[in-house]
This record gives C-alpha cells, sequence and structure tokens, in this order.
C-alpha cells in the first residue's frame, strides 16, 4: 500500500496536466522510478487493426519506437483492450508483464503496461498499474468530444520526432534525478556503446564509461558538478579530453519537466542531454596551435638568424671601415717617412758635403799651398826652409786623414764590423754619457755578439742610436736604463728614461717627435722586428723592440703606441 500512495504522491506532485499525453508521461515515469522497470502506454493503429504504437513511457525497447508494433508481438495489449474493466497479469517468456486498459465511457481507447520484475512483487505492480489507469481515464474526454484525428497526428508526430532523433551523430535523450538514462537516441549503437534498451535505467557515467573503475574518474567528477548546478540553474554544460574513450567530449544539461512538492516548492524531473564528440574539431584546433607555434618558432628563429646575420654584417663593416682608416694612416704614415727620408738623405748629403767643404776642403787647400810654397822655396834654393814647410803639409794631411776617418765612422761605425754590434752599442752609449754627463746610463745585458744576427746588427745599432739621440733631445731625463736580453728566441731591447713623457694621443703625425716614432717602426719592421713605446706625460718613457733570433724575414710587426 505504501508503494501505492508513493506512487499517487509523485503523480500529483507532478502538477496539472492539460491532455492525456501529459499526465501519462507523468504517470509512467512515476511507475518507471518507483519499480525501476519499463512503464509503456500504447494505442492501437486505426489504419492498421492488427498493430499498436507506443505513445509514450519510460525506459521503452528501441524496436517499440520505431512505427507500429504488431499486437502478436504485444498480447497482453489485445488483452487488456479486450477486457477493459480488470488488470492482466501474464508473462512473455521470463518477463512478468502487469497491462490495463484506459476507458473512456465503455470503450477501451489505450492501455498501459509494466514489464519486468519478479513475482514475489506482482501484486504492488498490478494495483499501481490499476490506480494508473483509472487516474488517466478520469483524464481521457468521452468518444464523442475526442478528436481521433488530432490524437493520431500527435501520435505520428512523436514518432517523427524519435525518427528524427536517431539520425543524429549526438548522443541525445533524457535523465532522471538519479542520474538514470530514461531515453536515448540510437547514436549509442554507432558510438560502440551497447543497444538502446541495454541503456535504459543505466547511470549517465556508466554509460559513456562501461568498462570505467576509477575512482577518481574525470568525467564521473565532472558530471556530478553539472548535476549540483541543475536546479539553481536551468542548464549546465562542460567539456571533457575522455582519455577512456580516446574522445573529446561535449556534455550540455537541460531541464525539461519541473514538479512540485507539498510546500509548493518546484525541481526538474527529467533533463534531456546531448554529448557532442567533438575530437575532430579540438584535433584540428591542436593541430592549427602546434603549426601556429612552429610557424612561430620558425619565424623566431629566422628573425634570430637575420638578426646575427645582420650583426656579422655590421662587424664586418666595422672591420673594413677600421682596415680603410688603418691603410689611410699607413698611407699618411709612408708618405709621411717618405718624406722624411728624402729631408733626412738632403740633409745628410748637406752635413756631408759641409763637413768635406769645412775640413777636408780647406785642409787640403793647405796643403796645396804648402807644397806649392815649397816648390818656390827649392827653386830658390831655400832648402831648410822648404822642408819645414813640408813637414806642416804633412801634418795636415794626417789631420785630412782623421777627419775623413771621422766622416766615415758616422756613415757606418766600424766597431760592427769588427767588435760586433753589442760591443758596438757599448762603445756607442759610452761616448753618449761622455757627452751627456748628467744622464746616468745603467745597462742590463744578457747576449753576446754571437747571439745576435748580421741582418739585424745595423738596425738595432741605429734603432738604439736614434733613442738616445730621443733622450737627449727631449725626454730631459736624469737616468737610462739600457737593456738586452734573449727570451722564448726573441731579442728583447729596451731602454727606459724617467724624463718627462709625453701623450701618445696628442701627438701629431707630421710633427718631429711622431716621424721619429715612425721611422723608428720602418727601420724595425723592415728588418722583421716590432717597437712598443709605453708613455705618459709625466711617467716617463719606455721604447721595447723585439727581433725573433730565428726568423730575421719577418715582416708582420706593426708598431702599438699605449
Amino acid at each position: 500500500m505504501r508503494q501505492i500512495l508513493d506512487l499517487i504522491a509523485r503523480i500529483c506532485a507532478s502538477g496539472p496536466r492539460a491532455s492525456l499525453r501529459g499526465s501519462a508521461e507523468a504517470a509512467l515515469a512515476a511507475m518507471a522510478t518507483e519499480f525501476n522497470l519499463t512503464a509503456v502506454l500504447f494505442e492501437p493503429d486505426a489504419a492498421q487493426l492488427q498493430t499498436v504504437r507506443v505513445t509514450c513511457g519510460a525506459n521503452i525497447p528501441t524496436d517499440w519506437q520505431r512505427g507500429g508494433v504488431p499486437l502478436a508481438n504485444v498480447p497482453f495489449v489485445g488483452q487488456a483492450l479486450d477486457a477493459p474493466e480488470r488488470v492482466i497479469v501474464t508473462t512473455m517468456g521470463a518477463v512478468e508483464i502487469v497491462c490495463g486498459a484506459v476507458s473512456s465511457g465503455q470503450e477501451a481507447r489505450y492501455s498501459i503496461a509494466l514489464i519486468g520484475g519478479s513475482q514475489a512483487d506482482i501484486g504492488s505492480r498490478a494495483d499501481a498499474v490499476d490506480v494508473v489507469r483509472k487516474m488517466l481515464a478520469w483524464t481521457l474526454p468521452s468518444a464523442s468530444s475526442v478528436d481521433t484525428g488530432v490524437f493520431a497526428a500527435i501520435v505520428e508526430a512523436k514518432h517523427e520526432w524519435e525518427n528524427a532523433a536517431d539520425v543524429f551523430p549526438e548522443l541525445i535523450g533524457l535523465i532522471n534525478r538519479s542520474r538514470r538514462v530514461v531515453r536515448i537516441n540510437r547514436a549509442i549503437e554507432r558510438w560502440s556503446l551497447g543497444k538502446v534498451q541495454d541503456a535504459i535505467g543505466l547511470d549517465l557515467h556508466e554509460m559513456l564509461h562501461p568498462l570505467c573503475q576509477s575512482p577518481r574518474c574525470d568525467l564521473d567528477r565532472l558530471l556530478e558538478n553539472a548535476f549540483r548546478k541543475l536546479g539553481p540553474e536551468p542548464s549546465a554544460a562542460f567539456e571533457v579530453a575522455d582519455a577512456v574513450s580516446g574522445r573529446d567530449l561535449l556534455i550540455v544539461l537541460n531541464t525539461t519537466t519541473q514538479a512540485f512538492d507539498a510546500a509548493g516548492s518546484s525541481g526538474w524531473v527529467n533533463a534531456a542531454f546531448v554529448v557532442s564528440n567533438v575530437t575532430a574539431a579540438r584535433h584540428a584546433e591542436r593541430e592549427l596551435k602546434s603549426l601556429n607555434q612552429a610557424l612561430e618558432q620558425r619565424i623566431a628563429d629566422r628573425t634570430e638568424r637575420i638578426t646575427e646575420i645582420n650583426r656579422t654584417l655590421m662587424l664586418e663593416v666595422g672591420r673594413r671601415r677600421a682596415a680603410q682608416e688603418l691603410l689611410r694612416d699607413s698611407k699618411s704614415e709612408l708618405e709621411a717617412l717618405s718624406l722624411r727620408l728624402v729631408t733626412a738623405q738632403e740633409e745628410e748629403r748637406k752635413r756631408i758635403s759641409q763637413d768635406l767643404h769645412d775640413s777636408v776642403g780647406q785642409e787640403m787647400s793647405a796643403v796645396k799651398y804648402s807644397l806649392e810654397r815649397a816648390t818656390l822655396l827649392i827653386q830658390r834654393n831655400d832648402t831648410p826652409q822648404a822642408i819645414e814647410v813640408i813637414k806642416t803639409a804633412i801634418v795636415r794631411t794626417k789631420e785630412v786623414i782623421d777627419e775623413v776617418r771621422a766622416i766615415a765612422m758616422n756613415l757606418r761605425p766600424c766597431a760592427l764590423d769588427h767588435l760586433g754590434v753589442v760591443s758596438a752599442i757599448r762603445s756607442l752609449y759610452r761616448r753618449w754619457s761622455g757627452v751627456y754627463g748628467s744622464i746616468a746610463v745603467t745597462e742590463d745585458i744578457n747576449v753576446t755578439d754571437q747571439d745576435i744576427p748580421n741582418s739585424i746588427a745595423t738596425h738595432l745599432y741605429r734603432a738604439v742610436q736614434e733613442i738616445l739621440s730621443n733622450v737627449a733631445r727631449h725626454a730631459q731625463a736624469r737616468r737610462v736604463l739600457i737593456s738586452l736580453r734573449s727570451e722564448d728566441g726573441n731579442l728583447i731591447v729596451s731602454i727606459q728614461d724617467d724624463g718627462v713623457g709625453f701623450q701618445l694621443d696628442a701627438c701629431d703625425s707630421s710633427g718631429p717627435s711622431a716621424l721619429g716614432l715612425l721611422g723608428l717602426r720602418a727601420r724595425t719592421e723592415q728588418s722583421g722586428g716590432t717597437c712598443r713605446v709605453t708613455t705618459a706625460p709625466g711617467k716617463g718613457t719606455t721604447v721595447r723592440l723585439k727581433w725573433p733570433l730565428t726568423l730575421p724575414d719577418l715582416r708582420n710587426a706593426r708598431l702599438r703606441l699605449n
């Protein structure tokens, strides 16, 4: 009795219905939920007397949803229509069936059937069918006022809609508040999720994941969250990348029917669901995203490569510009050196000419005059006087010889040929120290004449001579250190003074001091060496010369001033 009362209360709680269809849907859904069985409303097909149609119901088998059902397949319907005054209890195979007719006056118009269950509960189900058929008979209008064509059109539209829903690729159906499937279209079979009749009554998660054993399934969790939203909100939707089925699923839930409790509060009874397979679209989106990322990476790589190429080109342009400036400077230096060389040659010729004129020329003129006078004295037979004049001529001739020897020594010191370059340098700075006695000279020489190749001997001597000359003229120094030593197969010559120094950057390349440095560098490079000058105002000056002892013909060294 409690089940019957609950059933009546659930039907009444669904609210007033304007038609038999609405009342029947609420009643059959309530019975299907109460007993967890199949509940169906059948209508005889007026066009084909041997068939009936399923008007509405819950958990309806798929075969009954597709057009007319032969009476031979559902004999219990015919039995109920033939005996509208009672409820029929019968079996089909091992299935228990309870069926009763819904009458208008004396005419049986419809029949309801409750299919399934066990023999132990057959009495409650028979009472439920009896109550429901009588409640539906109250809402059924009399035969005289019923437009059978309208009902036939409604039933036909229902079947057409169900057939249309079956062709959709999406899973479309109804679920109740227990998340149990009430209806489902035939897309479930195309999705390989089972048969329609097998899915009726299943939990929605169980239907979509028939073999899922995970206690923390993402789909189940998202479904639970969506169900919580229903009621306060009429719809809920979510998307999930389902690892179990290998599909991207878009699930939309919308409430369709409302029920009212005793207090008048409403709540949803059934909800429509649509499950769409959006795998292809998401795969295309992921492919597009991947292509965009790959394109962006290629653009970034090309941009970086172009930037690197531009940077390399800029460096190359800078190097070429520096090389051009260096070439220009070298050309200017070469022109200055050439001019300096011509000037030096002319000055040297002028000095030699002056020396020859002032000393040798005058002395030779005096000797000539003495010899001429001696000749006259001899002609006068003044022999003693002639002898004295000849002696004087001999003395002056010796002085001319000494003067010529001094000029020759200035052109090339004989010590280089007779003593060696180291001895010649010692003789040079000793004579220089004798002239400039206020400057103390210290030596640090640990090489011998035999250690220095003949190819650089003259260049070394002249370089030291030039440096000492510059010290005497410009440095205002008190001490000078001369160092000659051998390091790693190189001859290192260093001359350091404690003079006033100078500013290399401010040194005019056309001035005499700069030309002196350029000439020193040119002489050193011509012999395969390098020249480095280190100086600053008030810090003195250090000139460092280096020649490779084993590669006397090297020509790649350059002057570095810092």
